[in-house]
């Protein structure tokens, strides 16, 4: 049953292992990742796809979830009544899934890497994209900075799969040379494992109790709640057995995105929080996100 998912957790638990018994070298692994792995996804993934009204609409649907689940998000931890900058903090690991690093490695582990296509949009063009402008706005509040919007502009305009993606749309005009394609995958399958070696090395097991009801809260919120409002929305107005629409279901489950950990750590907010959520949601996804999983199948 589990079987899918058990490479993942070993890959966690290497890391894991690999920083206790070593070094964390997970800043370099992310650094190969991001310039690298995902930029090679995104041309082998985007050369191939057929852009056409329908990613217009499917990008336009995976904003309106993320949205959705920020206003959750803030409705939450205003019940909660958390000073401003653990708030914002909430407000960041709640709302913004890990729909690059742990999601591409469920997709392809669950759905195969034929469907990482959708993940990459539903990353690129809706987590990515609204964690630079909009989280940074957030996070910039939480800590009473002023929002700079060229550095933001800047983020955007310079991060190397976003590059890589115009990139790919003038290549698509030409018939790649079948070497590029294939060194494309090659690369961009060491994303899966790379990802999750980095993640295993950031755990920090020391601070699982730190605010634990604010973080269980924004863990039950994030990778249960928001999914069965989804999976609910899709019942009435989508097939639920076409199977991107079950891919789009698991990635508005995954767990707090490390990026947006490591921009509101970077942003001053809490930090121990933030982590504490990673740490917690990673784990917690191999349950849940299997759990989803079996549920739609």
């Amino acid at each position: 049953m589990l079987d899918p998912v058990l490479p993942i957790a070993m890959y966690l638990l290497l890391g894991y292992l690999f920083k206790v018994y070593f070094k964390d070298n997970s800043k370099e692994l992310i650094e190969f990742i991001i310039y690298f792995s995902l930029p090679a996804i995104v041309f082998n993934k985007i050369y191939n796809l057929e852009l056409s009204f329908e990613i217009l609409k499917l990008i336009v649907l995976f904003n309106g979830i993320i949205f959705l689940n920020l206003i959750f998000a803030f409705i939450f931890a205003k019940f909660l009544k958390l000073e401003r900058k653990l708030f914002a903090t909430f407000v960041i690991v709640a709302t913004f899934g890990n729909t690059s690093f742990i999601g591409f490695s469920y997709i392809d582990a669950f759905y195969g890497q034929d469907y990482v296509v959708y993940a990459l949009i539903y990353d690129l063009f809706g987590s990515f994209l609204i964690l630079v402008s909009l989280g940074m706005v957030i996070i910039n509040w939480g800590n009473a900075q002023q929002v700079n919007f060229k550095a933001i502009s800047k983020s955007i305009l310079y991060f190397p799969p976003i590059v890589m993606f115009f990139i790919t749309i003038f290549f698509k005009l030409f018939d790649v040379p079948v070497f590029v394609i294939n060194t494309t995958e090659t690369l961009g399958a060491t994303l899966v494992p790379l990802a999750m070696i980095a993640i295993g090395m950031k755990l920090q097991i020391k601070n699982i109790f730190y605010k634990f009801k604010a973080v269980l809260t924004a863990m039950l919120l994030k990778m249960i709640l928001i999914p069965l409002i989804v999976y609910l929305g899709f019942l009435l107005f989508y097939n639920i057995d076409d199977t991107w629409s079950k891919v789009t279901i698991v990635e508005a489950a995954m767990p707090p995105m490390t990026m947006a950990v490591v921009l509101a750590i970077k942003g001053g907010l809490d930090e121990t929080f933030a982590i504490n959520a990673l740490v917690l949601g990673v784990l917690g996804s191999l349950l849940t996100v299997t759990g989803f999983y079996y549920f739609l199948a």
